[in-house]
């Protein structure tokens, strides 16, 4: 790893990586590829709705989480250009007025006498072993993960954003679902009423019918307090007030395969979280550098100038003013063994940080090994159950039918109300999650962190921001 050149030795290190990821390679064709020509940087158009390009880009400018990442960036920034100050000399002016008043002895005179002294007075050290250089690059390191923190929090807002209006568009279709189901119970016990009121079927038949409406509405209830809970935490992610009035009317896009996801090696690069755990890395080393050598002597120079007077003209006079310069040599000899002990828990925080990287950077590979995977399971488990869906609405119609001519019982038809509803739900869902996954996918692959996965006039009005 390359951060461990700052000076940190440590056993961890990253396994080694194939060319091309393994569940892209057992996918076949050509999604084995290692070409980046189809990680897209502008996902978010990719799912051709300009409404989750909105709420997306209203999110990577509105949201308070992002907000305080973004102020933590900059905070880290300017922190790393004030400790740049440490290799310039200190300059600091003292200016001090006194008044004394003397009585004269047997009258009520006194006697004032106003007197104005300053101080300049400057200090210095000389970086010989690279102490302050190492402290100076370890803020710098830390100012690069904050950049590298906002980025990787840009796109898990996106990401978010884009999984929370899936969910939306989810519930808003479970809740159509289960109003049909119910219209359709309705309209079963109303034939089932009739056919008893007839004298065709029993008492048994009219309430199993009755017990299916009530199911149907308890259903209903549960899929519009779901509706509710997904739009509550769409809004939460765009900084609106969680009223649940926030609705959709967008269908979900047909996803094509995934054909390229790049090589594992290539996708360290690219995450924002690796790159924040590699700065981490580097600043950890220098901070356990700093530390061995603060243990070693300090050469400072200092020098300052000094003058009194009755006025400001006086303490400024450059000829009147005593001026001297000293340089010291300062050795820590003891002092509890607190250096010592610092630079040892600061080499643990070394490797610690060290061993960090390597998590991250598997759990980046891992996550993209699962997505990959996930989406031919997805794509299978949608195409089937889309067959399944048009079988059990022709079963249904034809239950239907036979029912109202007696041909088949209550229970029959209402075997074939729940294998529709169940292959139609099923259906919904599986679209959904494939959805779901797919921004997964892009967020594992760290492509648009710089953006939010949006095309470049959606970053610019966020700059502008």
């Amino acid at each position: 790893m390359a951060a461990l050149a700052s000076g940190c030795a440590t056993k961890a290190a990253l396994p080694e990586p194939p060319p091309v990821f393994a569940a892209a390679e057992q996918a076949g064709g050509a999604a084995a590829t290692a070409d980046e020509a189809a990680i897209e940087a502008e996902w978010v158009a990719t799912f051709a709705t300009p409404e989750l390009t909105g709420f997306v880009g209203e999110a990577v400018g509105a949201n308070p989480f992002l907000r305080a990442a973004r102020e933590r960036a900059r905070a880290a920034r300017d922190r790393a250009r004030g400790i740049a100050g440490d290799w310039l000399p200190d300059l600091n002016l003292n200016l001090f007025t006194s008044r004394t008043e003397t009585p004269v002895a047997g009258s009520n005179d006194r006697i004032r006498a106003d007197l104005t002294t300053s101080e300049l007075s400057t200090t210095w050290e000389a970086d010989l072993w690279g102490r302050v250089l190492d402290r100076t690059r370890a803020r710098f390191a830390d100012s690069r993960a904050a950049n590298a923190d906002l980025a990787g929090a840009r796109l898990s807002i996106a990401g978010q954003t884009a999984r929370a209006w899936i969910d939306l568009v989810q519930s808003r279709q479970l809740l159509a679902l289960a109003r049909e189901d119910l219209a359709q119970r309705e309209r079963a016990l109303e034939i089932t009423d009739r056919r008893y009121a007839s004298g065709l079927i029993n008492a048994l038949s009219v309430r199993t019918a009755r017990s299916q409406v009530a199911s149907a509405r308890a259903q209903e209830a549960a899929s519009a307090d779901a509706l509710l809970q997904a739009s509550r935490r769409l809004q939460a992610l765009l900084a609106r007030y969680p009223d649940g009035t926030l609705q959709t009317e967008a269908e979900l896009a047909a996803l094509p395969p995934i054909t390229a996801a790049g090589a594992p090696a290539d996708l360290l690069a690219r995450r924002p979280d690796v790159a924040a755990a590699e700065a981490r890395l580097d600043a950890a080393g220098l901070r356990a550098s700093e530390a061995r050598k603060a243990i070693l002597p300090r050469l400072t120079l200092s020098a300052g100038a000094s003058g009194a007077g009755d006025g400001l003209r006086d303490v400024t006079d450059v000829d009147s003013l005593v001026t001297q310069v000293l340089a010291g040599l300062a050795l820590p000899l003891f002092n509890g063994g607190a250096l010592r002990a610092e630079a040892r828990a600061s080499g643990a925080d070394a490797r610690a940080a060290a061993a960090s990287y390597v998590e991250t950077a598997i759990g980046a590979w891992r996550e993209v090994e699962e997505t990959l995977s996930a989406d031919g399971a997805f794509a299978i488990r949608e195409r089937e159950l889309a067959s399944a869906a048009d079988e059990a609405r022709e079963a249904q119609k034809l239950a239907e039918r036979q029912y109202a001519s007696g041909l088949v019982t209550i229970f029959e038809l209402i075997d074939a109300y729940t294998r529709r509803i169940d292959a139609e739900r099923g259906l919904i869902q599986a679209r959904a999650s494939r959805a779901s996954n797919r921004v997964t996918y892009h967020v594992a692959l760290g492509g648009g962190a710089s953006t939010g996965g949006l095309s470049a006039p959606e970053k610019t009005r966020e700059n502008d921001r």
